[in-house]
């Protein structure tokens, strides 16, 4: 009886030449495979030291120069004197000193004297001509001389002249700016100079109720 027969498919004859295509397609394949890894590896051994190529040659890794002292010039000269050090500037404050001119250096960092690379921005702090304002502290009719003297120092103040009136001893009972009177919390310009006024200790005499003496005969 033929396979035609029983209904059942004729099987394939494996012949040398299959055989020999399939080893030959396996090497290639294989081949493929460790030329593709050959490659990986040398990547990833190359990259690395091309990039630390490019760092290099992006901060021009081992170029520094010394930073110049700028402190105590104007702006405009502390700008010409970082270009031709091939560095740059930023401002990062303003302060207010007296007897400084306006724009001054006040400060620098990095300090002068110090190694940074080229194009690095050095932070410049400049003096201002306009006296930022701080609060007057609460010691008007709030405490002794003694007591209000240190607050008025440590908020910036200076004690230029003391005056006396009628009243309790000691007790501040006015803070004077340029002759004006001034309030508790008010804001006048930093290091502004003040008469502070205080009680002598002699009574209080009240002119609008007049105190007469019983043995005077009207």
């Amino acid at each position: 009886m033929s396979m035609e027969d029983t209904g059942q498919e004729p099987k394939k004859k494996t012949t040398k030449r299959s055989k020999k295509k399939a080893k030959v397609t396996f090497k290639k394949r294989v081949r493929v495979v460790l030329l593709n890894l050959l490659a990986m590896a040398a990547v990833l051994v190359a990259l690395p030291y091309f990039v630390l190529l490019w760092v290099d040659d992006y901060t021009n890794h081992g170029e520094t120069n010394a930073v110049p002292d700028v402190c105590g010039v104007r702006l405009d000269e502390a700008v010409a004197v970082l270009s031709s050090n091939k560095l740059e500037y930023a401002v990062v404050e303003r302060r207010y000193k007296a007897n400084a001119a306006e724009d001054e250096v006040l400060m620098q960092y990095p300090s002068a004297g110090s190694l940074v690379k080229e194009g690095r921005k050095v932070g410049l702090v400049l003096n201002t001509v306009v006296r930022p304002k701080r609060s007057v502290p609460a010691v008007i009719d709030n405490r002794t001389y003694r007591e209000a003297e240190s607050h008025i120092k440590a908020a910036g103040f200076v004690i230029e002249a003391i005056d006396t009136v009628p009243g309790e001893k000691d007790w501040v009972y006015e803070l004077r700016y340029n002759g004006r009177l001034l309030s508790n919390g008010e804001a006048i310009p930093q290091g502004a100079s003040l008469k502070v006024v205080i009680g002598s200790g002699e009574p209080f005499i009240d002119e609008s109720n007049p105190v007469f003496d019983s043995n005077f005969d009207i």
